[in-house]
């Protein structure tokens, strides 16, 4: 191509290195082919590898380096300016280089002890002299090239930016290089433009096609040595430049600096950015600042290059990349190798044209990202139904957060766009409760940042999940030389304390009484005003117990949303100054105003108050005779050797030490037909069932261990707790453990487990027990618990008030007035349920308010009711002295959700997300009391974390845990219920969903046919 254009425009400039004579085209062709007979007397031949070593100052002549290598049959080895030596010599080793070429002697750098490095000038002397036939070695610009190299010869190698690790080497063959051009007709791309400016360092990607631009393109190419705002605005006037590359960075910096508007930018007709995603605010901000110029952004890399997505920056696509000129050019593909639907995140990948490129690192590492042509990007995306790209986020970056997947792009677009911040950068820190965090590093603006209003404007727009835990101010963000944020060192500045200022101790009386309820949730002081809670290792379940503490503390109304909008100690102390003392207290219940059940109850002297939970339980099951709540149960493994006599022991000495499996409840002469009165026993009981069933398969043991669980049911003489034991073998024993519901929850049976497992290893080992945790005693948990309930029975009175009593009518269900569960299973797969999750962090909600939006909607569909109300259970336990209890204190959330209208999914999530989020600050409510108000709700179970079931300190597997049941109930007056959807996240992100049903009230076929429409609604809800 640089014969042609010699040939053609021999005096045309080709680059300018402001400082240094032009290079035209003419000179670089006569001095990179005298450099090429240097290099070929040197010893460099065909197929060898040479090193460059070349300064962002001297670009002139590391253009003319890089020809002369291909003229001399070699591969150009390019690297940065910055690259340390370590890198530098890895690299060079790894391309298996021969020798290095370096501007001048001053430039030379150390490689290796067997590697010469010669200067350029000397080379182009050299290649003056006569030779040996292969030119004329006249000086006078007509000799030839020593070598002219095929298509599939290589051509360069080039190090990828190192933003994820050390930079490894891509091989690119001239093919590569030149894939897309053509010699006759020759095109001239930018030829709106007689100058395109850029400041790419030498050793980069953008820096390469910029190169080879320069041997095709119209204007003239201004190679900067460095980017800085005010010099590069300043060359954009004087030459009139018409085209402009920059790389995200360069776009933040050229507007925060303000060079945008101090110099005359009129001529830029084209703007290219590349190298990184764009984030929507600065595209804005730059078709603002300069709106004759188009706006192009170029999706590609090191890997991937020629191939690349290139399209001009659509406001109606926030985040979007473009679509390839040929869509088979692209394609998402899940973690099996398999296309992804429409609207589905997955793998980006890139047809590449020309041949493949690869990593001089090894076989290995080049099977990882190029496959048959394909380039895998190391980003994870979405297509629109239009065929445009979203990209989600880098693979490396995206912030495992709990079950949820959290996009570090969608946080840093907005942050981009608070009028505040000047730069900004979003990452995932380690979390002991969530796995990861979400984190930013933010740089004012020149006039300064309120860090407590920008939490509040991130709240509005981000969900809960995203929203960053602690905010790093710092002057600069590390980023490489291509401009892209070096996270891995940015990480590290989190866990540098010279970062954080020392900070404000609390002072005043709010202050320090705030900073004393943190402590008790946290368990840690606080020791400054500055702090944030999430930062001292709070998070979303303890943000709930922080609001209710608050709330109690402080006499008020405080909700989770102070926590994660305000999360500095400053910032919700500031609320507390102006905020209404507590007003929404519904007045005192009255006896008359009572079911005669629940005045009754009330009335007797129980020896432990009664909770929420139980208290609804004696009622229903007050209604009719046979009616029963059932266990709470885990079953587990134990793949050692067990000793279930020792455990047996084991477990009465745990449900000594918790009152609540130690209580019963006795019928109460003379009052209403089944009010029952709590009575606590001094001794344990516990049913245990120990036996040795060698040969037994699955399905026997599972029916054993299920026949012990449903004989919990006398809450009156109890036991109230249950043991079962099969023992196969030495090494393999089926276990479960069960609690009566009344007395226990799901959470409670995890407190026993790990106290079981803690006692049983003591035991074992001839050691007494250690002694239990100091706590509140179960009645002073309960109490405080239920001192709420003026607060939110207000809250739920005014939102059930003439609720409708169930889904009705509901096709395909038949009248009974027996219940006998039976249940239906369906996977959402990790890449569906992944998208149903970012769909609902874009709304700010979560992925149990993504679910229940679409079970809701379906049922609106099947019933033509849209006026609906679900019942969900939450762990009920806001205070962190309630975590370690065991007892009854689920409580079961009434949401009412309006879905008039036919609002489309977005719309019902928000109504969702609002009347969810507004439920869950009123948990701690008489549920007794309200549930009669429904007692048809429909309901949907979600639980977001599905570990196996361990007794610590022994080697156990999983278990699961039958969703049917054996035992049926009565239900008088006919059953209107509909089924129940309960659904659990598992590790690998999938969800596991169950239709749970009366088999007296729906066939098989009419459930599978709702859990058909279930599924298509998901991908619909998904995005296909």
């Amino acid at each position: 191509m640089l014969d042609d254009r010699a040939a053609r425009h021999p005096d045309r400039p080709a680059l300018i290195a402001p400082g240094r004579p032009a290079l035209d085209y003419r000179t670089w062709r006569e001095r990179a082919v005298r450099a090429a007979h240097g290099l070929a007397r040197a010893g460099v031949g065909p197929g060898e590898r040479v090193l460059l070593l070349f300064p962002n100052r001297s670009w002139d002549a590391y253009a003319v380096a890089f020809l002369a290598t291909h003229y001399a049959g070699a591969a150009a080895v390019v690297v940065r300016e910055d690259l340390s030596a370590e890198d530098t010599a890895r690299l060079a080793g790894d391309s298996g280089v021969v020798l290095a070429v370096a501007a001048s002697a001053d430039d030379e750098r150390a490689v290796a002890a067997d590697v010469r490095c010669l200067p350029l000038a000397g080379l182009e002397a050299d290649g003056n002299a006569d030779g040996d036939g292969n030119g004329s070695g006249s000086g006078d610009g007509t000799q030839e090239p020593p070598h002219r190299p095929a298509p599939g010869d290589l051509a360069q190698v080039i190090g990828t930016s190192g933003t994820t690790g050390a930079p490894k080497g891509v091989t690119a063959a001239h093919a590569s290089l030149t894939a897309g051009q053509r010699l006759a007709p020759r095109p001239r791309p930018y030829a709106h433009s007689a100058h395109a400016v850029h400041a790419f360092p030498i050793g980069t990607n953008a820096a390469q096609v910029v190169l080879v631009n320069a041997l095709v393109a119209a204007p003239a190419t201004i190679c900067l040595p460095r980017f800085d705002a005010e010099e590069f605005g300043r060359t954009v006037a004087e030459y009139r430049a018409g085209t402009v590359f920059l790389v995200p960075s360069m776009a933040v910096e050229l507007l925060n600096s303000g060079a945008v508007g101090r110099h005359d930018l009129s001529s830029v007709l084209l703007i290219s950015s590349s190298a990184a995603a764009l984030p929507a605010p600065v595209a804005a901000a730059l078709r603002a600042a300069l709106p004759t110029a188009t706006l192009v952004n170029t999706y590609t890399s090191a890997e991937a290059s020629p191939a690349q997505i290139s399209a001009v920056v659509d406001a109606r696509r926030p985040g979007s990349v473009g679509r390839p000129a040929n869509p088979a050019d692209l394609r998402l593909l899940d973690e099996n190798g398999q296309p992804v639907a429409t609207g589905t995140v997955g793998e980006v990948w890139l047809r590449q044209p020309g041949p493949p490129r690869g990593y001089t690192a090894g076989a290995r590492a080049t099977a990882a990202v190029f496959r048959d042509g394909w380039v895998r990007m190391g980003d994870l995306g979405r297509l629109d139904a239009d065929g445009y790209l979203h990209l989600v986020d880098r693979e490396s970056d995206i912030i495992k957060s709990g079950a949820l997947k959290v996009s570090t792009l969608r946080i840093e677009d907005v942050l981009h766009a608070h009028p505040q911040v000047a730069d900004a950068a979003a990452l995932g820190l380690p979390h002991p409760v969530m796995g990861a965090v979400p984190v930013a590093a933010v740089v004012p603006a020149a006039d300064g940042l309120d860090l407590d209003e920008l939490r509040l404007f991130l709240a509005a727009r981000l969900g809960r999940a995203e929203l960053p835990v602690r905010i790093l101010l710092t002057d600069r963000l590390p980023r490489n030389p291509s401009g892209k944020v070096v996270k891995h060192e940015l990480r590290a500045r989190f866990d540098t304390p010279a970062e954080a200022p020392a900070g404000t101790p609390p002072s005043t009386g709010t202050e320090r009484a705030l900073a004393a309820v943190w402590r008790k949730v946290l368990g840690r002081p606080v020791a400054a005003v500055e702090d944030e809670f999430f930062a001292l290792g709070g998070d979303s379940f303890r943000a709930v117990q922080l609001a209710a503490a608050v709330s109690a503390e402080f006499g008020v109304t405080a909700s989770t949303a102070l926590v994660f909008e305000r999360p500095s100690l400053r910032a919700q102390a500031a609320w507390l100054a102006t905020a209404p003392r507590t007003a929404e207290t519904a007045p005192p219940v009255r006896d008359s105003e009572l079911s005669p059940f629940l005045c009754d109850l009330r009335a007797q002297p129980h020896d432990i108050p009664l909770t929420s939970q139980q208290e609804n339980f004696l009622r229903w099951t007050a209604e009719a005779e046979g009616r029963n709540v059932g266990a709470v149960a885990v079953m587990f493994r134990v793949t050692e050797a067990l000793d279930p006599g020792l455990l047996t022991e084991a477990l009465y000495e745990a449900v000594r030490r918790h009152p609540a499996l130690r209580t019963r409840f006795v019928p109460v002469p003379g009052a209403l037909p089944g009010v029952r009165r709590a009575v606590l026993d001094p001794e344990p009981q516990v049913e245990a069932v120990l036996v040795d069933a060698p040969g037994e398969s699955d399905e026997e043991v599972s029916a054993r261990l299920i026949a012990v669980r449903d004989r919990l049911t006398d809450v009156g003489e109890g036991p109230m707790t249950a043991l079962a034991v099969v023992s196969r073998g030495a090494d393999d024993h089926a276990v479960l453990l069960a609690v009566h519901h009344i007395v226990g929850d799901g959470w409670s049976v995890g407190v026993l487990l790990r106290d079981l497992g803690v006692i049983y290893s003591a035991l074992r080992r001839g050691r007494p027990a250690p002694p239990p945790r100091p706590m509140p005693t179960l009645g002073e948990l309960v109490s405080r618990s239920n001192a709420n309930w003026p607060v939110a029975r207000a809250h739920f009175a005014r939102t059930l008030a003439g609720a409708p009593e169930a889904v009705h009518p509901f096709p395909g269900r038949a009248d009974t007035e027996t219940v006998l569960s039976a249940a239906h299973r369906l996977t959402v797969t990790a890449d569906r349920a992944a998208a149903l999750r970012a769909r609902a962090a874009e709304a700010g909600a979560t992925a149990f308010q993504a679910l229940a939006t679409v079970w809701l909607g379906l049922l609106a569909e099947r019933s033509g009711q849209d006026d609906l109300v679900l019942m969900t259970p939450v762990p009920g336990r806001t205070t962190p002295e309630a975590e370690q209890a065991v007892g009854c204190f689920v409580q079961s959330l009434l949401l009412r959700v309006d879905a008039s209208g036919a609002p489309g999914f977005a719309e019902l999530l928000a109504r969702v997300r609002d009347t969810a989020t507004a439920a869950l600050d009123h948990q701690l409510y008489p549920f007794a009391e309200f549930s009669p108000l429904v007692p048809f709700a429909a309901w949907l179970r979600y639980e977001s974390w599905n570990a196996p079931a361990q007794l610590p300190g022994l080697a156990c597997t999983a278990w699961e845990v039958p969703r049917g049941a054996t035992v049926p109930y009565p239900l008088p007056g006919g059953d209107r219920h509909v089924p129940e959807l309960a659904a659990t996240e598992q590790p690998d992100g999938s969800l596991v969903c169950w239709l749970r049903y009366n088999e007296h009230a729906f066939t098989p076929a009419a459930v599978e046919s709702l859990a058909t429409a279930l599924e298509a609604r998901i991908v619909e809800a998904a995005g296909g």
